[in-house]
């Protein structure tokens, strides 16, 4: 057990007490552990889509990982009380139970899901070493990681199995955003997209690319129609508003330069500061293929800001590529013509 307190994530949840500590501690580990794939958004009506309007919108994947935990949290209350070892729904009728659609588990999950995406039969061929129904039943009992696990990618795909989300009155009704911020602060930062060795990557060699797809006209307003639907699917976001970052980070991506989708101008500078070791450059020292940032040390929902330099004309003035026109346009670092001011440059390595 860690040492983490918590206050929001172990408040009482309606008829089912406090869940216990050893429950939360397993969940924020294995959560913790997953790949970014489990998190990342996609093109189906799934729980980040259920639960938009109560816990939306989503900022980045560490959110997204926080807002699965308290999801989950939640679930566990309602179908099991957060006991590992439930079993079958006991009001459930006769005809209906088979062992395959047997219920198991805190998440009160069947072998038969695992007809919904291949992906599960993976987890559980990883985890439980064999897809045999007795084994998973078994298994979602005893191997606690599994359990959260597939609950989490079986709701990537599906909720209409989990009656407790489908009621509103039940986990819709229970879920918290202060649990979420909890939550998200007991998870690492290394989950944020485009962790690497700052000495190993190429990023620096990827800059000319970069300049000639911002510079392409048709492949500038590919790459935005794309950041449009991602952002759409993602949050509901009408672009081109809040779309500078994930505009960029296609932009980067095309250029074979590795981070993943990110949603917010600050989590995508702080990636290519920190994680990727992009060097700071200050305001008049800009160059073709430096990043401008207008963003601080906290997020300035409106102000924060994030593009790509395609030409210095001055010290001030420059042609820049990002969500705001179809094509490269003017923008001045001093932020004239009513815009934030850039507060320095990141350049890649050569």
């Amino acid at each position: 057990m860690s040492d983490r307190v918590y206050n929001a994530c172990r408040k009482e949840i309606n008829g089912h007490g406090k869940p216990p500590i050893e429950f939360l501690d397993t969940l924020i580990d294995t959560i913790n552990s997953l790949p970014d794939e489990v998190f990342e958004r996609n093109n189906k009506y799934d729980i980040y889509s259920v639960m938009n309007g109560v816990l939306g919108p989503y900022n980045d994947l560490k959110h997204r990982r926080a807002v699965m935990c308290e999801v989950l949290r939640v679930v566990a209350a309602f179908e099991s009380d957060w006991d590992w070892n439930e079993g079958e729904d006991k009001n459930k009728p006769v005809e209906k139970k088979t062992k395959e659609a047997e219920e198991t588990g805190a998440f009160q999950v069947s072998w038969d899901s695992m007809s919904t995406d291949n992906s599960l039969k993976t987890c559980v061929e990883k985890l439980a070493g064999s897809l045999a129904v007795d084994t998973f039943i078994a298994s979602m009992k005893s191997n606690h990681q599994l359990s959260i696990e597939y609950c989490a990618r079986l709701l990537r795909f599906d909720t209409t199995w989990c009656y407790t989300i489908n009621t509103k009155s039940m986990v819709i009704s229970n879920v918290r955003k202060l649990a979420v911020a909890e939550f998200e602060n007991f998870l690492t930062t290394d989950t944020i997209s485009g962790k690497l060795s700052k000495s190993s990557n190429n990023d620096g060699q990827c800059i000319q690319k970069l300049l000639n797809i911002a510079i392409d006209n048709a492949k500038l307003k590919d790459v935005q129609a794309r950041a449009a639907h991602k952002l759409f699917v993602y949050d509901g976001e009408k672009y081109p508003a809040n779309g500078c970052a994930i505009t960029l980070s296609i932009l980067l991506q095309d250029a074979g330069i590795v981070v993943k989708d990110i949603y917010r101008a600050i989590d995508l500078t702080n990636v290519l500061r920190d994680n990727r070791g992009w060097q700071l450059v200050k305001v008049g020292d800009q160059q073709p293929g430096d990043i401008g940032t207008t963003c601080g040390t906290k997020p300035n929902h409106g102000y924060d800001h994030i593009y790509l330099v395609v030409k210095r004309v001055d010290a001030d003035k420059m042609i820049i590529a990002d969500n705001q026109d179809t094509v490269v346009h003017e923008r001045y670092a001093s932020g004239n013509q009513k815009k934030t001011p850039t507060k320095y440059f990141l350049r890649a390595a050569q």
